[in-house]
């Protein structure tokens, strides 16, 4: 766990416990997140999570091996992906 990830739990900890709100809104995170110094400052970019997901969500393939580059070009051979 990193040194930001760590503070921002205990920052939600805090919360919670202040506010008595065992499941806080997205709403009441955002104010978390802005009261810890958040602001928007660049565009919104691609999404990637800190760890890759193990197993796919329901309803959906399990993913292919991408492109360590991340810039989309993993398509290139001609075949659709679906």
């Amino acid at each position: 766990m990193t040194e930001d990830q760590l503070h921002f739990l205990r920052a939600m900890d805090e919360y919670k416990r202040v506010n008595q709100r065992a499941f806080p809104t997205l709403t009441e995170v955002l104010d978390v997140l802005m009261y810890l110094g958040y602001r928007k400052v660049a565009p919104v970019g691609e999404f990637k999570m800190s760890k890759g997901r193990q197993t796919p969500l329901p309803g959906q393939k399990a993913a292919v091996a991408r492109d360590d580059a991340g810039d989309g070009d993993e398509a290139d051979s001609g075949e659709s992906q679906e």
